[in-house]
């Protein structure tokens, strides 16, 4: 596995920060986000397209011998944390990292894999995660879809919820429960028996869907061998991807809060200079050194030798920059007083988001939780 050095890492985020700012102003990401009808909404198809043909974002960390760079886990986190800052409505977290994930750990058993992976990363096509019953963690009890035989292959049956950019996925990699136990399949978007609803969702950037299986034909891509761990790897590396979003979201969180700090007069001076606004945006500033230095440790996990902890590192990143970015985003709209409160002002759209990452893949409390174990404090 290759790895970044400082100076090409500053390049990649530059070139995803220039292609965001570009392509993805506020008025831009309203709408498609809120906006826009359609499968694609909250899917800037023109912007995904860009970073994944110009700036190569969907194959950095796919292996060399499938065409891609090579890279690991840290330079999703630098990509991750530019799309964040700009709350980019693109499938990064669902595609790239949790969905081509599976597949390339599963590659040996996907016929066409190179083709596959190829148009991922190109952006032609995107793929989602059906794991869950209720897209939270991994848990082999909430596997709610099942499996079973059908002449020489299988059909998938059942429903999963809250799909991470499921309308608009080409490929789906679904669990689902076999007689043997939990295995990985891949359906086609275009399937017999299948349905995509788009759920209503308080982040318009991170689209959502109950994905509906009647007797789907599908493709098993996992062996006999238990798949609980490489599951349960893969998501942690998206709940570490995910905390560099966060992370991005708190850092653009806190310049909007000291920005407008700075030009807001209230009794003829700026009101940053009141001791309660100072107060505010220094815990935003504690909170954040916190948050990044915890999602860069839970990231570098999976590329060095530190492996075995990346699960533990992964639930504290995501209990720390969740609780991070919510507290932030919350000190914003406190900040900027009743605009904030508006639909209009930006404070308003990084609340939202800070509210649903927050709960995506598990809450702050189910991670601390899970970190108090691995570490045997309970």
């Amino acid at each position: 596995m290759s790895q970044l050095s400082l100076d090409e890492r500053e390049q990649l985020a530059q070139s995803v920060r220039a292609a965001c700012e570009r392509l993805a102003p506020e008025e831009r990401l309203r709408a498609v986000a809120y906006d826009a009808d359609g499968p694609d909404r909250g899917f800037d198809v023109e912007l995904w397209q860009v970073l994944c043909s110009q700036v190569g974002v969907a194959g950095v960390a796919l292996p060399e011998r499938f065409g891609g760079a090579g890279y690991g886990a840290t330079a999703l986190g630098v990509i991750a944390h530019e799309l964040g800052r700009s709350l980019a409505p693109v499938p990064f977290v669902a595609s790239t990292v949790l969905a081509t994930g599976l597949l390339v750990e599963l590659a040996e058993h996907v016929p066409d894999v190179e083709e596959r992976l190829a148009g991922l990363a190109e952006g032609g096509r995107t793929a989602a995660a059906a794991i869950t019953a209720d897209g939270g963690r991994w848990q082999r009890s909430a596997v709610a879809l099942t499996a079973t035989t059908r002449g020489d292959g299988w059909v998938v049956d059942g429903a999963a919820r809250h799909v991470l950019n499921g309308c608009a996925a080409d490929d789906l990699v679904v669990v689902a429960r076999t007689d043997a136990g939990p295995a990985v399949f891949l359906v086609d978007r275009t399937a017999a028996g299948m349905s995509a609803q788009p759920e209503p969702v308080l982040d318009g950037t991170r689209p959502m869907a109950t994905i509906t299986f009647a007797q789907t034909p599908a493709l098993r891509i996992s062996g006999d061998e238990p798949v609980d761990d490489l599951i349960t790897r893969t998501v942690d590396l998206a709940i570490a991807v995910l905390s560099a979003e966060q992370v991005g979201a708190a850092e653009r969180v806190l310049e909007l809060a000291t920005d407008y700090a700075r030009t807001r007069e209230q009794f003829n001076r700026p009101i940053g200079s009141f001791q309660a606004v100072k107060h505010k945006c220094a815990d935003m500033l504690v909170a954040l050194e916190l948050a990044r230095s915890a999602s860069q440790a839970a990231l570098e996990a999976f590329d060095g030798p530190a492996a075995d902890e990346a699960g533990w590192r992964a639930s504290m990143a995501k209990a720390v920059c969740s609780e991070a970015l919510r507290d932030a985003a919350h000190a914003n709209v406190q900040i900027h007083g009743g605009i904030g409160f508006t639909w209009e002002d930006s404070a308003h759209l990084y609340l939202r988001r800070a509210r649903t990452d927050e709960v995506l893949f598990g809450d702050p409390g189910e991670h601390w939780d899970r970190l108090a174990t691995a570490a045997k404090i309970v």
